[in-house]
């Protein structure tokens, strides 16, 4: 290299940026790295080698803080529900597995080791050729003007050229236009092709309201105005996926909701032949059918030509996917489900198990009976006597008995004052349970020690490695932080469960003069946050009002936004303590 170039890693590429910003003139920056995309491709083709390893997220110890997002970039980071609120997980159809999340500041992620006789999918058996009809085209037109809209790292690409082969293998002159921008992952993809069978085309492009069909790989591209313009109301057919796609300003914001499908539905609509057009979950029904969304496209292609939509006989498709050469079985029998889901939908959906996000489901055990009965006591609505049931079952574990029987004190008088105010109203009873039990259960040694091997995490593991998986946690607990260890260790689980075995019941020295862990800076800090967010509550229980209602739940529901561990914690902790000042003022 010439002199006076430097080399750096790439973990470096925003000091560079910022060192650069600041020279005058002109200088050069040279991002050298392989497309994650094409890795992949790579990998399917067995051209490149594939980790032997998939990413974990523990959801019992995830804070859904953002923070392995603003560290990776990554859109494989999904946002899931879970009965302890938002969470965040890793979908594996998706993941690039080059493992740069891991380097957030949290314990909650585990590596699994995947079996090297295992392909981590479920068989592709798919109906029968020979039980499916033969569709029945929509139009006779000479000409059919087709558009397909995706994101990138999907394969709408491919789905074009896989479709754009068959064609010419059935007898049709094709003509074929793909718009792929940046072509980055998740960025909007846009391709066109036009078949024809009689007439000459010049041109390979879908004119504004010429597009018989749409193909909505993605719902969010395909109602977005350039891949709609393509649309003619009362003409143009739809044929869309509803799965939702975390978008890119949802990288480290876990708090954000996905796109409002059933709105983008009705955009489409307003611009197409309605009772024409089909919408299907392919992601969930793949998952179920096949283990991933991988094929989920080739899916969608299976719904459009059995619906009559794209005049293309099938057997020319399924040829063409022989040909592709890559992962063969399955997507013939992807191709053969989006069919068969167009003959009898409730079939097809009975077929595979329903895919269940991660977190969507906990272990709890019972309560003792005298919590049971103060859960009981405390509320009627069914909702919070099953809320209360869980919360304070953690907390027993968390802690002890005496732990949740507070918990629970504090919840009953906020529940008996609302009922007093605003008699059938539950919405201040629900914030204060999930913000006092969200500082009260906070993740220092003794609870990640004891969620690391609960049954939950078994779970995870399970769903990536099989039975029997090999995990590895990687942790940096805040005492090696705090020496100055600036990365996380790799602590074998097998060998760790006995250590954190005896770590999980150290959790009687939480908080007292003994505890080894107790004197650091954010443990001090919780502990704060914790006593002055039970202040306030009691204040605020005392003052209660029908006008102040509303700036009480504000209030109660402050304490979700303490996310995140360490550094991360502390500025939020900070923050939430700064609102929970201004909140107390505003009730007084």
């Amino acid at each position: 290299l010439p002199d006076g170039v430097e080399v750096w890693d790439r973990t470096r590429i925003i000091e560079a940026q910022e060192l650069l910003a600041g020279i005058s003139g002109v200088t050069v920056l040279i991002h050298d790295q392989a497309c994650a995309a094409q890795q992949r491709r790579f990998r399917r083709r067995g051209l490149a080698e594939t980790p032997d390893f998939r990413v974990v997220i523990n959801h019992r110890i995830c804070e859904a803080c953002g923070d392995c997002g603003d560290v990776s970039n990554c859109l494989s980071l999904h946002t899931v529900d879970t009965p302890l609120g938002r969470k965040t997980s890793v979908d594996q159809s998706s993941c690039n597995i080059d493992a740069s999340c891991l380097e957030g500041d949290c314990p909650s992620f585990m590596t699994v080791a995947v079996p090297s006789n295992s392909s981590g999918v479920v068989p592709a058996v798919g109906p029968s050729i020979e039980d499916l009809p033969d569709p029945t085209p929509l139009s006779d037109s000479d000409i059919v003007d087709i558009r397909l809209a995706g994101i990138g790292g999907t394969g709408v690409v491919t789905a074009a050229q896989l479709l754009g082969t068959a064609a010419m293998l059935d007898g049709i002159d094709v003509r074929g236009l793909d718009q792929t921008g940046l072509s980055q992952k998740a960025g909007p993809v846009v391709s066109d092709l036009r078949l024809s069978r009689t007439v000459e085309m010049a041109s390979n492009l879908v004119g504004t309201g010429e597009a018989d069909v749409i193909v909505a790989f993605d719902l969010l591209v395909a109602a977005d105005s350039k891949a709609l313009a393509g649309a003619r109301k009362e003409h143009t057919v739809v044929v869309a996926s509803t799965t939702s796609t975390p978008t890119g300003s949802m990288i480290g914001h876990p708090e954000m909701t996905g796109p409002d499908i059933a709105g983008l539905v009705r955009r489409v609509e307003d611009n197409t032949r309605v009772e024409s057009n089909r919408f299907v979950d392919a992601g969930a029904l793949c998952v179920g059918l096949l283990g991933g969304t991988e094929h989920a496209n080739v899916f969608l292609l299976g719904v459009a030509v059995q619906a009559g939509a794209i005049p293309v006989d099938p057997k020319a498709v399924e040829r063409a996917v022989e040909l592709n050469g890559v992962a063969v079985e399955a997507n013939l029998a992807a191709f053969r489900w989006g069919r068969a889901w167009v003959v009898d939908p409730a079939a097809v959906e009975a077929s595979g198990p329903a895919a269940v996000a991660p977190g969507a489901s906990m272990v709890v055990p019972d309560l003792p009976s005298d919590l049971s009965e103060k859960v009981r006591s405390a509320v009627s609505d069914n909702h919070l006597v099953d809320l209360l049931d869980l919360l304070a079952s953690d907390l027993v574990g968390f802690q002890d008995c005496g732990c949740a029987a507070d918990f629970l004190d504090v919840v009953a008088s906020v529940a008996a004052a609302e009922q007093r105010v605003s008699p059938g109203s539950t919405l201040l009873t629900e914030a204060v349970a999930r913000g006092l039990h969200k500082l009260t259960a906070y993740k220092d040694e003794y609870e990640v020690a004891r969620l690391l091997s609960g049954p939950e995490s078994r779970a995870a593991a399970k769903s990536a490695g099989g039975p029997g998986a090999v995990v590895t946690w990687h942790l940096r607990p805040p005492l090696l932080a705090a020496l100055g260890v600036g990365s996380k260790m790799r602590m074998p689980a097998g060998l760790g469960r006995p250590l954190m075995a005896v770590l999980r019941h150290g959790r009687r020295l939480r908080g007292t003069p003994l505890d080894p862990f107790g004197r650091t800076r954010v443990r001090r800090l919780e502990r704060r946050m914790l006593a002055e967010y039970t202040a306030a509550i009691a204040t605020m229980t005392g003052a209660l009002s029908v006008e102040n209602l509303d700036a009480a739940v504000d209030l109660a529901s402050s304490a979700m936004q303490v996310r995140g561990f360490e550094e991360l914690k502390l500025r939020r902790g900070e923050e939430f303590l700064a609102e929970l000042t201004r909140h107390a003022a505003a009730l007084g």
